[in-house]
């Protein structure tokens, strides 16, 4: 224990509290730090990047994230943010704030300077708040938008002094309100956003998509044209050990006729989501786990069937991928759909899902056009070819 505790530069073990990334850049002082203000400010930073509506900062928002509450309700703050966590899975919660840590770092580091003297003039003595916004801001940036850092020194040169001339926040401590948090995080990322660009090195567990999942649920209500759920491509029976390739080319199929629609369109098929509560349970006999519920829908995940019959999800995955190129539709369609499919979690569960996005002309399925009215696919005769085409024409 005492080769990892905090200990005064004069002792020979341990770790000197002055080379600490907090005190180091003196964002929060020694005294700060042996009160655990660190941690603290830890907390505030991953309730603000995990819930879906902003929190304001204060001593009574602290023990109701960390459960001191009397009476622990479903509906309260730490069981709110817990569930939103576990939405976007810990590890990826965990991952993308130390990635974003790690970006700050590098930058600070780069300057020359400590996180506090690059953003003030005159050195400033607990500025907690002001590194919150910083970090707001680059996870806004890297992580919700999926952007890199592009121009590092311009970056630089931007931050220096901020905390003097871009960043405003009112003085004293005590409550922090959500709106200053936003305000100004949102301010920052406006001044700074031309120092990033779009990262085309996609990495899945940058992308936040449980808010997106969510609405493709909610949007396929009323929008049924473009969305379509699978349980799985495996036979909800005891002998469904063969992937059931009928199913998958019925799936392209469709996707093919999404496409039609019209130009622009963007059509979806989800893997792991059961389309009908018997559905539902056929598949909780079979595999003995049950489904995750959002609104009317059942979420049961592909999980159980990649791991029996494929031994994991990316082999799964990876035979998908395969499939795909297999399909009688075009070489434009077979790209678009393998660049588009994605593994992603929802609490527990695996999804994967199927994209396609509009051409410039309408998309084939082996030989014939298709077009989807509500739930049903149809075949496009030859006398309607011209009113098919004429939604295409600029």
């Amino acid at each position: 224990m005492k080769n990892i505790s905090i200990t005064n530069r004069s002792l020979d073990y341990g770790i000197p509290v002055d080379e600490i990334f907090w005190v180091h850049n003196s964002i929060i002082t020694k005294e700060d730090l042996r009160q655990s203000k660190d941690e603290e400010v830890i907390a505030d930073i991953v309730a603000w990047v995990s819930s879906d509506k902003g929190i304001r900062s204060s001593s009574d928002i602290l023990d109701q994230l960390y459960g001191f509450e009397e009476e622990q309700a479903e509906s309260s703050l730490s069981s709110s943010v817990e569930l939103q966590i576990q939405k976007i899975n810990d590890d990826v919660v965990i991952s993308n704030v130390q990635f974003v840590f790690d970006e700050i770092i590098g930058i600070v580091e780069s300057s020359g300077k400590t996180f506090n003297k690059l953003l003030f003039d005159n050195q400033q003595a607990k500025i907690a708040r002001y590194f919150q916004i910083v970090f707001y801001a680059f996870y806004e940036l890297l992580i919700n938008e999926g952007m890199k850092i592009s121009d590092p020194d311009q970056l630089i040169e931007i931050l220096n002094k901020a905390g003097d001339k871009t960043i405003t926040l009112s003085g004293g401590g005590g409550n922090w309100s959500a709106k200053e948090k936003q305000t100004q995080s949102d301010a920052l990322v406006g001044v700074i956003r031309k120092c990033f660009s779009k990262n085309i090195d996609n990495d899945p567990s940058r992308n936040q998509w449980v808010t997106r999942f969510e609405n493709i649920l909610m949007q396929s209500s009323t929008e049924q044209t473009l969305y379509d759920f699978k349980v799985g491509l495996h036979s909800l029976h005891e002998n469904g050990t063969e992937l059931d390739v009928a199913t998958f080319s019925k799936i392209i199929k469709t996707l093919t006729a999404m496409a039609n629609t019209l130009p622009g369109a963007t059509g979806y098929c989800i893997l792991g989501v059961a389309d009908t509560n018997g559905c539902a349970e056929r598949h909780k006999s079979i595999y003995g786990n049950t489904w995750v519920s959002y609104s009317s829908f059942r979420i049961t995940g592909v999980n159980d069937e990649a791991e029996k019959y494929h031994g994991s999800v990316d082999k799964y995955f990876t035979k998908i991928v395969q499939l795909v190129k297999s399909q009688p539709i075009s070489s434009r369609d077979k790209d678009n759909i393998s660049r588009n499919i994605a593994a992603i979690k929802y609490f527990d569960k695996e999804l994967i899902v199927l994209k396609i996005e509009s051409g410039d002309t309408p998309s084939i399925y082996d030989g014939k056009y298709y077009v989807r009215h509500g739930s049903n696919v149809d075949e496009v005769l030859p006398e309607n070819f011209g009113e098919l085409f004429a939604r295409f024409q600029g």
